[in-house]
């Protein structure tokens, strides 16, 4: 295990076990949904269908059919303010 791991396994272990639950499912999530991708990209009618979408989302854009969203974080830290 690398040192960087090692130290986010001791920062997890610090919260209370609720927490630590609630953190161990969305790391194994994380790792699952990577495989997931892995596989659903491995798949050549996948990676059509993304260029289809694509293309799609290009076309909507340059038509004026889309907006600009801002991100979360930038809303939170501005509130905070």
């Amino acid at each position: 295990m690398i040192d960087a791991l090692r130290e986010a396994f001791n920062l997890a272990a610090q919260p209370t076990e609720q927490e630590q639950a609630a953190l161990a499912t969305h790391i194994k999530g994380m790792i699952e949904a990577g495989g997931r991708w892995d596989a659903l990209l491995a798949d050549p009618n996948s990676l059509n269908l993304l260029e289809e979408m694509a293309e799609e989302a290009h076309l909507e854009y340059l038509r004026g059919e889309t907006d600009v969203v801002e991100a979360c974080t930038t809303r939170r830290n501005e509130s905070e303010r």
